[in-house]
């Protein structure tokens, strides 16, 4: 153990701890980049993808870009004779995922990246129990994935191992989370799906926020890996400014889309100063507009920022302004899913306050979070009857989801004032009563 904390300290030591007064210190080169610098989109990536499985229990592979959620949208590629073949057509190098299927429907998958471009690419691929036996040959950006993960694995992996198998052991013990988590998990287990399960996921989740859902030893193992993660980030972030490619731009798309859970761990300032670098370097890349997103949205959507307008359709198509409907008025944005349970509990129990409030002015406007039609949408619309107007949002085509910072979720709910300033996330239908009742007296 004692040689672990030295190895810590000795990359404590090497990593750059970034701070908002070291960040303009940093050698990450001038960021002033000559027109000759920027890198525009090339003409067209052709990427021919073939390769073998190594598992007779799939029959097809799920192929994903960053932007999309694998368990709702993506490209199916089927396997014929343990054999598959795809040809990826795109304007920009960008970074894809390949998930086997079978394995995706159990949410039980570890993703198989790689980038686009042009010529072939080979893939021999085994299940997810043998997944260090894949191998992929072809590109220069997809063997850079390699040759750092492999660094990564070889950095921090020894230093990790003593405390992941501690937490292994107490988990297989029972003696990861404490009694009151344990006791509120029972009560989750007996219940059907309703708003009274909305409120125990709730409390469960505060109590894993304030640190007394785990004991005292898992408490003080999940600080040492926090620690670690910290060092982790850090020399990502040194990587990041030093090869700035678009290999690099992922990670730093990937550390954007972490920042919300890790935001201990992941320092803003040092991922504004890095986008503000790769966003002149390559400013029509898909990436720059999903990270710009992302970072207005972490600066923006909190209790006293300002709501974000957006426009989407409804369901016969007319293009409809989030600001004509809320703009002046106490409002409810409502984002949610027809896939998403947890979120039709939450907007159904709205149905009597809204019923209650609405003749005082209180609107909500509801978007749904829908993938490849509007099929699903219909029946849960006529099944739920929400008597507020709900736009769609296709395939995260306004990107609505980055704008309010709840990305590779179902959603969440925002109450803003007539001012147009949010005063509440998330609030449940008790809470919203009480705040409705002050804020439209």
């Amino acid at each position: 153990m004692k040689k672990n904390f030295i190895i810590i300290f000795t990359l404590l030591l090497s990593c750059v701890v970034f701070s908002q007064k070291k960040v303009d210190k940093l050698n990450y080169g001038s960021g002033k980049l000559t027109k000759k610098e920027v890198v525009t989109p090339i003409t067209t990536v052709n990427c021919k993808l073939k390769g073998k499985i190594n598992s007779g229990k799939s029959t097809y592979l799920m192929l994903v870009t960053e932007k999309d959620d694998p368990f709702q949208s993506g490209i199916k590629i089927p396997i014929v004779n343990g054999q598959f073949e795809y040809n990826i057509i795109s304007p920009f190098l960008e970074k894809y995922t390949l998930i086997l299927g079978e394995e995706l429907e159990n949410a039980m998958f570890r993703p198989i990246s790689f980038f686009a471009e042009n010529g072939e690419i080979e893939f021999d691929l085994y299940s997810t129990e043998e997944f260090d036996k894949n191998t992929i040959k072809g590109g220069k950006l997809t063997d850079k994935i390699s040759a750092y993960k492999k660094e990564q694995k070889k950095l921090f992996d020894p230093i990790e191992k003593p405390f992941n198998d501690e937490i292994d052991s107490l988990w297989d013990s029972k003696k990861y989370f404490s009694d009151e988590y344990n006791t509120i998990m029972d009560k989750i287990e007996s219940l059907e799906k309703g708003t009274e399960l909305n409120k125990l996921y709730t409390l469960r989740d505060k109590l894993l926020e304030s640190g007394k859902g785990h004991t005292p030893r898992a408490w003080f193992l999940n600080n040492k890996m926090d620690s670690i993660q910290k060092i982790k980030y850090d020399w990502e972030a040194k990587y990041i400014a030093t090869h700035q490619d678009i290999f690099g731009y992922s990670l730093l798309l990937n550390e954007v889309r972490l920042y919300k859970q890790n935001n201990k761990n992941i320092d803003i300032n040092v991922i504004n100063y890095l986008f503000s670098t790769y966003s002149k370097k390559f400013p029509l890349h898909p990436y720059t507009k999903q990270i710009d997103d992302i970072l207005e949205a972490i600066k923006t959507i909190k209790v006293g920022g300002m709501f974000v307008d957006f426009s989407a359709p409804n369901i016969t198509g007319e293009i409809i302004a989030a600001s004509d409907i809320i703009t002046g008025k106490v409002a409810l944005i409502d984002l949610w899913a027809s896939w998403c349970g947890p979120c039709r509990v939450t907007s159904k129990s709205y149905i009597p306050i809204y019923e209650k409030y609405k003749e005082k002015g209180f609107v909500i406007l509801g978007v749904a979070n829908e993938f490849k039609n509007t099929n699903a949408f219909k029946k849960v619309i006529e099944k739920d009857k929400y008597p507020w107007l709900n736009l769609i949002e296709l395939d995260n085509k306004n990107r609505i989801w980055d704008k309010y910072n709840v990305s590779n979720s179902g959603g969440s709910t925002f109450l803003i004032n007539s001012k147009g300033v949010i005063v509440a996330i998330h609030p449940d239908a008790e809470e919203l009563d009480k705040m409705l009742a002050q804020l439209l007296k």
